[in-house]
């Protein structure tokens, strides 16, 4: 009995394995915030080969079938924020297999590779062609990185212990944004490529996760299928983590979507403090991210996402009231309250539906849901857009918020009266 109690336990890992998991989660949010704050500018410098590219011309004749007017605007938020995001939603599933039959470990190390290269091709690029093919390898390097760190999660941590971390690992992400949303800013007053530099930054990260990952951490029961366990994803608690995670995704990625065009042409704000209006929100999610282990105590995984919603909605109604930059800032502070909680519980959720041997699988699914809503922030916003009112966006995405909000509270009761299907 105590053998097999053995066999089954999480295998342990070192202070230095746990802060290589913390700094790639940490990492594999650079590629938003960086870019962010340079929209404006790239837009600018960028306009006149919207018309003049072939490759520009036929990006904007493939979206004019969405909602909104095409425009340069439109097709530098498309490719810097989107195009990654797509390819996350692509090749997500993919990483997912091949962490599950090679290893997290060597699907990590590539990946942190892969992001650094992709991430800082931005800085030489000359046209839209060549923007979009290093958000595009960004994108696989990515998925990658938040597969293998989510199913680590899942591999060395089990029940409260778990959660703790995984509300660790959610506010890494939210550090990572505050700090790589401030640098992108400040390195957008220097020039629109300054930000591409900071991805960089992963190869401080990939030697210290060679050798952690090499020496400290074991190598988890991934990639080693046990026997007699069925191999499958259940569907529908699956599909309700997968649409749960997209929605509360793309409606966080409408701030670093829209805030800086927000703040510039409203407020007279700068690229800094664009940068530094959303790294507010972050700061206040990374925080929040930290108690997430007692929120999941008290409440069940729809419970959580109605809080999400509710504050997400009041920080978002919150920047149609405010009168200067300033004032915007409180509202950030309410909407970070729910931007902390929503990868934790998504992590939580899928970890807690599916069996080892297809928990890369599983990670990789929720891991297309949540950059699909990244993809789909830019198509979302465009038609809300109306010139001259520059909060209709904030009123109806506040508005959609507060009605997921009221939606989830319902699924929360209906859960709660059924404690069997509380993980469902």
């Amino acid at each position: 009995m105590n053998q097999q109690a053995a066999a089954s336990a999480p295998p342990t890992v070192s202070l230095h394995g746990k802060c290589v998991i913390l700094g790639a989660t940490a990492i594999a949010l650079l590629a938003t915030p960086l870019a962010a704050p340079a929209m404006p500018q790239i837009a600018r410098m960028f306009a006149d080969q919207a018309s003049s590219e072939p490759f520009a011309r036929a990006i904007l004749a493939a979206i004019s079938i969405l909602p909104g007017e095409p425009s340069v605007s439109f097709l530098v938020k498309f490719i810097l924020l989107s195009v990654p995001a797509l390819f996350i939603v692509v090749s997500a599933p993919a990483s997912g297999w091949f962490c599950d039959r090679f290893g997290r470990k060597l699907l990590l190390n590539l990946s942190l590779l892969v992001f650094a290269v992709g991430g800082t091709s931005g800085y030489f690029a000359d046209s839209f062609l060549t923007l979009f093919i290093g958000r595009a390898i960004l994108g696989l390097a990515i998925a990658g990185i938040k597969t293998a760190s989510v199913a680590m999660v899942g591999d060395l941590f089990t029940g409260a212990e778990r959660n703790r971390f995984i509300g660790w690992q959610g506010s890494a992400l939210k550090i990572g944004g505050v700090i790589f949303m401030v640098l992108g800013g400040y390195l957008a007053n220097v020039s629109w490529q300054a930000p591409f530099l900071g991805y960089l930054l992963a190869f401080l990260v990939l030697p210290s996760g060679l050798y952690a990952i090499a020496e400290s951490l074991p190598e988890g029961a991934g990639h080693k299928h046990l026997k007699g366990e069925a191999p499958a994803v259940p569907f529908w608690p699956a599909t309700w983590v997968f649409v749960s995670a997209t929605l509360a995704s793309g409606l966080f990625f409408i701030t670093p979507v829209q805030l800086p065009f927000f703040v510039i042409n409203n407020f007279g704000a700068s690229p800094s403090d664009a940068g530094n209006a959303i790294a507010v929100g972050n700061t206040v999610g990374a925080l929040i991210a930290l108690t997430y282990h007692r929120f999941r105590g008290r409440l069940n995984f729809q419970a959580i996402y109605a809080f999400i919603f509710l504050f997400m909605g009041l920080g978002y109604f919150g920047l149609t009231l405010a009168p200067t930059y300033q004032m915007a800032l409180p509202a950030m502070i309410v909407a970070g309250l729910g931007f902390g909680l929503y990868v934790p519980n998504h992590s939580a959720w899928i970890l807690s539906v599916v069996g080892p041997s297809q928990r890369g699988f599983g990670v990789g699914l929720v891991t297309t849901a949540m950059f699909l809503g990244q993809f789909l922030a830019p198509i979302i916003v465009q038609p809300l857009i109306v010139a001259g009112h520059p909060a209709a966006v904030w009123q109806s995405i506040s508005g959609l918020l507060f009605a997921l909000a009221a939606l989830y509270a319902g699924l929360a009761w209906l859960v709660a009266r059924k404690p069997r299907a509380a993980t469902v």
